[in-house]
């Protein structure tokens, strides 16, 4: 039978520790910021009397949600420059998608980079200008996770339930 080296096993486990700890740390912080977002969420339907059915979280960084029963569009956005707006879809016309792009030359390739990606509320009152609802900003995530695919989905729930109210 082999003798267990308590200086080794006492190291081991120092260094396993210090390994996970950092992960551990991550995860427990993601996990409190999440919370708070989605109380802070929570807190702006409650105080605008809103209950969105649909709810679309990304990133860590923005909340969108439809109340189908008011007609109204919550948006809230977190991070260094928060931005919360509640929209009443009975003054609203159509919704479009805004998106800047650039064109980056590699070579004798062109690429065209996705800047900018938006939702815009066109309102029936000609004096209302457009508001638009960020999905997508290329100065604060270098990749894309699917922006664009929601921007088209909300795109498309939001015109339909404009036609059908």
């Amino acid at each position: 039978m082999q003798a267990i080296d308590m200086t080794t096993v006492t190291l081991s486990t120092l260094l396993i520790t210090g390994f996970i700890a950092p992960f551990a740390l991550y995860s427990l912080k993601a996990k409190r910021a999440e919370k708070a977002n989605a109380h802070s969420f929570n807190e702006l339907n409650k105080e605008h009397g809103v209950n969105p059915t649909v709810v679309d979280r990304w990133r860590k960084h923005y909340t969108l949600g439809l109340d189908k029963l008011n007609n109204k569009l919550i948006y809230f956005r977190y991070g260094d420059f928060p931005q919360q707006a509640v929209f009443d879809l009975n003054e609203v016309a159509k919704v479009s998608i805004q998106e800047k792009n650039r064109i980056v030359v590699v070579g004798s390739e062109k690429r065209s980079i996705l800047e900018y990606l938006a939702i815009q509320l066109h309102f029936k009152d000609p004096k209302h200008l457009a508001r638009t609802i960020e999905i997508y900003d290329g100065e604060l995530f270098t990749s894309q996770l699917g922006e664009r695919v929601m921007a088209n989905k909300w795109n498309d729930l939001l015109n339909s339930h404009l036609r059908a109210s």
